[in-house]
Formats: structure tokens, C-alpha cells, sequence
């Protein structure tokens, strides 16, 4: 009966630390914003990538709406963002089509420069807690680092 009470409470032990052992840290921290572009809210379908700085960090995705707001997740399913300096990426979205990617009709003319994008040099810092970041985007020139 002994060795019973000590495996239940070992049992209850662990669940206890369960959940503070699992998942990214990022659990609980959320973001949301909004994107403008040249002062006018971006189109919905712009994708806006956040990637810790940190060794290690899961990257989260939004997809703007037709206001220009997104909001963070780390899968389909699941929001959030990790708490840390984080690189931004603001991109086009292409779809797939027939198994091809392709921009939408609404997106082709929308331009996003390169420092915003795959070159991005663009850091936002991730407190705990909820956290709104918007995102201006001047087509004329280059990003501030950090703000």
C-alpha cells in the first residue's frame, strides 16, 4: 500500500509540472495588428512572418484581411508567437492553383519591397501578454531596425 501512495503522488507530482515542461514558451503571448502600406491598409492575403531571434523559437504567420489586421499563429489551429526579438517578413501570398503558385488578381499590383521581404532586416521586440504591432510600410524607403 506504501509504494502505491508514493507512485500516485509521483503521478500527481508529474502532472502537475506537465504543463509548464510542454510546448514553446510562446504559450499565452499573442499579437495582433495591422499593416498599411504607404499610409492605406494593405489588402487582405499579405502574409506577415515573425521569427525569434532566439535559438530556440517557432515561427508564426498572419494573413492580413480586408482592413489590413492580421493575427499570429503557429499553426492553422493554434495562435500565438514566442516572446523574443523577432525578424518580420511582409510578403504577397501566392495560392496554389491547379498546383502552381499564383498571386491573386487582387494582390498583382501590390509591391512590397525586398527589405520587407525574403532580405528583411525588420525586428519587432515580443512581449509576454497580448501585443499589437502594426506595420507601416513605405514603398520609398528603408526599414527602421527596431522601434
Amino acid at each position: 500500500m506504501r509504494s502505491r501512495s508514493r507512485f500516485l503522488l509521483l503521478v500527481a507530482i508529474g502532472l502537475t509540472l506537465l504543463p509548464a515542461g510542454c510546448g514553446p514558451r510562446g504559450v499565452g503571448v499573442t499579437c495582433t495588428g495591422a499593416v498599411k502600406i504607404d499610409g492605406a491598409a494593405a489588402p487582405a492575403g499579405i502574409r506577415v512572418d515573425f521569427q525569434p531571434q532566439g535559438l530556440k523559437g517557432s515561427p508564426s504567420m498572419g494573413i492580413t484581411d480586408d482592413k489590413g489586421k492580421y493575427e499570429l499563429f503557429f499553426t492553422a489551429a493554434r495562435k500565438g508567437v514566442m516572446p523574443d526579438e523577432c525578424l518580420v517578413r511582409v510578403t504577397v501570398m501566392p495560392q496554389m492553383v491547379e498546383g502552381i503558385p499564383k498571386v491573386p488578381d487582387a494582390l498583382k499590383d501590390v509591391r512590397i519591397p525586398e527589405h520587407y521581404g525574403r532580405q528583411s532586416k525588420f525586428t519587432r521586440t515580443v512581449k509576454p501578454g497580448h501585443n499589437q504591432i502594426d506595420i507601416e510600410i513605405d514603398t520609398t524607403s528603408a526599414p527602421a531596425k527596431t522601434k
